[in-house]
């Protein structure tokens, strides 16, 4: 009977021990899923923030170009009850840069969570290039000399002259480089059907440049001597004629008579690839980087690259004709580039940034002339700018964050029409 009594005693205690420690798992289990529940709360929550932060962002990009300079008789009270985000406005547009927040989503519960929205011009490079559709005869008026520069500073010569195939393929024909490569391009991107007269100083011909008529014919050639089905097929769907306008992507000027007989004045490389290097086949830097496709044909003096400088006159020696011009151009070029990444002394200046933008003409010519001893010449100034425009591609980077948790989302952006285009968005 005792026996009986202290087994009991033991299976009741097993049992006991078994149902405390499954009690236990689904406290525990229960616990677990209270913490994920709370993560999966506040995830979602920070993610959501990034939308309130996108369109703060908007707002600033929407409204920085209206934004006034700083005076001594403006009223910031009144100033910040009109826009209560001017001075992120301002900040953009004249120092290229600005901070919106920590902003709480709700003022009256601090644990709704913060946005933090980064604005700034997106790296120098082609994304905010010289606007190649104001480099024609409806646009700059200079546009000639311009593309004259920018095809001197990628190494071609002024005199170097080419054989260029016809449209029909049977044969070639001697051009100026330089006159073939401008005049196809005006006559791809003006208004008109018409082949356009030569260009002054490049040893004009009639027949520089190629019309609609030119392109129709070199279409026809390519699709007769396709081989088979589907190259008739790839070739019918590859023609192109001229836009007779604005083109949307850089691209473009791969299918323009010229630069799609010698790519390498787009993409660099020998003129001729397939000789060796020499004065009538030069080794070219390319071009492509330095054009965007809006904007204006100034250049941004606070976003830009050294090729683009090079563009301007004042900085680009036009006269040019020996290797050791074109150095001088290139440190007056290298010398701006340089000279932002210099604090200016003597100024209240943001001493966090690693570059400062020029304010005007006066600033850039006092801290260029400091930094490198060199003279930018004075018709430099009429090609130059100094605040970004419409167009200008930014980069926002917008951080959400709420109960320890933060959330970012990184994009490349610009304005048209009204809204805010976006090019690239990451979130992590």
């Amino acid at each position: 009977m005792t026996a009986r009594r202290g087994s009991a005693l033991i299976v009741s205690l097993w049992i006991i021990a078994v149902l405390s420690v499954m009690v236990f798992s689904f406290a525990f289990e229960a616990h677990q899923q209270a913490g994920i529940n709370l993560f999966v709360r506040e995830r979602n929550r920070v993610t959501r923030l990034i939308e309130p932060g996108r369109i703060l962002g908007e707002t600033i990009l929407l409204g920085f170009n209206d934004a006034k300079a700083w005076s001594d008789g403006e009223n910031a009270k009144e100033l910040d009850e009109e826009d209560r985000f001017y001075l992120e406005k301002r900040a953009l547009k004249f120092e290229s840069k600005c901070t919106v927040g920590p902003i709480l989503l709700d003022e009256s519960d601090e644990s709704s969570g913060t946005v933090t929205v980064e604005i700034q011009l997106a790296g120098s490079g082609s994304s905010n290039g010289i606007n190649v559709n104001e480099l024609y005869a409806g646009g700059d008026k200079n546009y000639a000399l311009r593309w004259q520069m920018i095809l001197k500073a990628s190494g071609i010569d002024e005199e170097l002259e080419v054989d260029a195939p016809e449209a029909d393929g049977r044969g070639t024909k001697r051009h100026n480089l330089m006159n073939l490569l401008i005049a196809s391009w005006n006559n791809w991107r003006d208004t008109s059907t018409s082949m356009m007269g030569p260009l002054p100083d490049l040893n004009p011909q009639e027949d520089d440049g190629a019309d609609e008529a030119w392109y129709k014919q070199l279409n026809e050639r390519l699709e007769d001597e396709a081989r088979g089905k589907a190259a008739r097929n790839a070739a019918k769907e590859e023609m192109l004629l001229p836009r007779n306008g604005a083109i949307p992507d850089v691209k473009e000027l791969a299918s323009v008579r010229g630069f799609r007989d010698f790519p390498a004045v787009l993409t660099g490389g020998l003129l001729h690839p397939d000789a060796d290097e020499s004065e009538e086949n030069p080794r070219l830097k390319g071009i492509v980087n330095v054009f965007g496709t809006s904007g204006s044909a100034k250049v941004n003096v606070n976003d830009c690259t050294v090729e683009q400088l090079l563009t301007v006159p004042g900085i680009f020696n036009e006269d040019a004709t020996t290797d050791g011009d074109t150095a001088e151009s290139e440190e007056i070029a290298r010398a701006i580039v340089e000279a932002r990444t210099v604090m200016p002394e003597g100024e209240d200046v943001d001493e966090s940034r690693d570059w400062w933008p020029y304010k005007d003409w006066q600033d850039l010519c006092r801290r260029v002339s400091d930094h490198a001893n060199v003279d930018v010449g004075q018709e430099a100034n009429e090609y130059l700018c100094y605040t970004p425009d419409a167009d200008t591609v930014f980069q926002m980077r917008i951080v959400a964050a709420s109960m320890g948790m933060t959330h970012e989302a990184q994009c490349e952006c610009y304005v048209k029409d009204g809204k805010v285009r976006y090019l690239k968005w990451r979130e992590d």
